[in-house]
């Protein structure tokens, strides 16, 4: 005889008195696209964006790719779950070739950036809420010629 647990089963978990406790996060994630920056500016802009947000702390995982934490400061923190999540910027594969064309002009690192935002941890709402304010403040920064964003849980561009 097997013996059932909520993660082995989901629908165990969505019968249970206690499913509302049990984590089942589904992957979420937020896309940006950036067109027409270079990945030094993008990623200088997003650092500059997390960096007036009170208790976010963030840290470089490699050239592309950050972590950042949230941390609420209202409430009790015995109730306050952070809020954990990576994003990662990755070049279009559909600009590879104009790329190259560019790199022979001298206008190396330009082309159009997908920047993800993944949530590894926490509230699904409060993850949406600080990412908006992190694309408000991309969008507000200065000469951003165009950005795009696509959440991955909805399928809507806004």
């Amino acid at each position: 005889m097997s013996s059932l647990t909520p993660e082995s089963s989901p629908e165990l978990a969505k019968r249970s008195w206690f499913g509302n406790f049990i984590s089942l996060e589904k992957e979420e994630q937020i896309f940006l696209v950036i067109r027409d920056k270079p990945l030094s500016s993008i990623k200088a802009d997003i650092v500059h964006a997390f960096l007036p947000i009170p208790s976010l702390s963030h840290s470089v995982i490699s050239q592309t790719s950050f972590r950042a934490e949230y941390k609420s400061s209202g409430g009790p923190s015995v109730f306050q779950k952070p809020v954990k999540f990576q994003v990662d910027i990755s070049f279009s594969e559909g600009e590879r070739e104009r790329e190259r064309e560019r790199d022979r002009d001298g206008q190396k690192d330009y082309g159009i950036y997908s920047v993800t935002f993944s949530l590894i941890s926490g509230p699904s709402r409060r993850f949406r809420r600080v990412v908006e304010t992190i694309q408000a403040q991309l969008l507000s920064a200065h000469d951003q010629p165009m950005v795009h964003t696509l959440s991955g849980k909805t399928g809507r561009i806004s």
